[in-house]
């Protein structure tokens, strides 16, 4: 099972508070808000720095509260029990060393760590001889890749993409695509999504790259190897209630996502 979580709305309403005092701090420098920065001087630099910690932490938590529920439900079915193997986030600010430029601040966006055997980030632990897993998620109908960091990674500051990566917008989604014929697709390919069947469209997976495409790129820049390709056989990702817009009064936050 692989499980996906993020920080939602928390995440989303920090990262903008912090990018428009940036751009209030330096207005003549930060001209749009997606630019914005703060260097060590700035009187707003650490707290930017524990409030990306804490979008970090809400998102771990949630993770591990369902693993916690989904191992559960596992033994409850099948009286055995789940062993937890792996967690890493993406989307974070982290503290680490770099060959060229010794301690440095990563900002990884629509990217997670990738550090190799050998990296000092590794020292004393598990995968200190043979790098730590990389996660690369393909859509719900398509390849998820578990690949090695390779030396290579120094060359993208020890960071590979996260995920396949969108093709087509959530809103292009929800207008372009039919949901019946999406439905009927999953079921012919055996996947089960929801316990509906019916498939998120700005999930599905004509919104996102080949997943193979993508991971050629990855091995081809010398970035990381292929360790294992896993299919899906099931997709549960919470959606929003679907109300009347009279009884409508407010967005109920979308829940996450996991493929087993």
């Amino acid at each position: 099972m692989q499980a996906h979580t993020g920080s939602r709305g928390f995440g989303h309403g920090l990262a903008t508070n912090y990018f428009e005092m940036a751009k209030a701090e330096k207005p003549d420098v930060i001209t749009d808000i997606d630019l914005g920065y703060f260097t060590p001087d700035s009187k707003h630099y650490r707290d930017y720095l524990n409030a990306v910690a804490a979008g970090g932490n809400y998102a771990i938590i949630n993770r591990l509260i369902i693993f916690e529920q989904v191992a559960e439900a596992f033994r409850q079915t099948f009286g055995a029990e789940l062993e937890l193997i792996y967690e890493i986030s993406h989307n974070l600010v982290q503290r680490e060393w770099h060959p060229e430029y010794k301690e440095v601040w990563v900002h990884r966006k629509g990217a997670t760590r990738a550090f190799p055997a050998g990296h000092p980030g590794l020292k004393g632990t598990f995968w200190e001889e043979t790098g730590h897993p990389v996660l690369i998620p393909g859509s719900n109908k398509d390849w998820s890749y578990i690949l090695r960091p390779a030396a290579g990674a120094v060359n993208s500051g020890f960071s590979v993409n996260h995920g396949a990566g969108r093709r087509i917008s959530r809103g292009e989604a929800t207008r372009s695509l039919n949901q019946r014929q999406i439905d009927d697709e999953y079921k012919a390919a055996g996947i089960l999504v929801n316990v509906d069947g019916r498939v998120p469209l700005d999930e599905a997976a004509p919104c996102y790259k080949s997943s193979a495409e993508v991971i050629a790129a990855v091995v081809g820049a010398g970035l990381a190897t292929v360790e294992y390709k896993l299919w899906p056989l099931a997709s549960l990702k919470g959606t929003e209630e679907r109300r009347s817009k009279r009884k409508r009064k407010g967005k109920k936050p979308e829940k996450t996502r996991a493929h087993f």
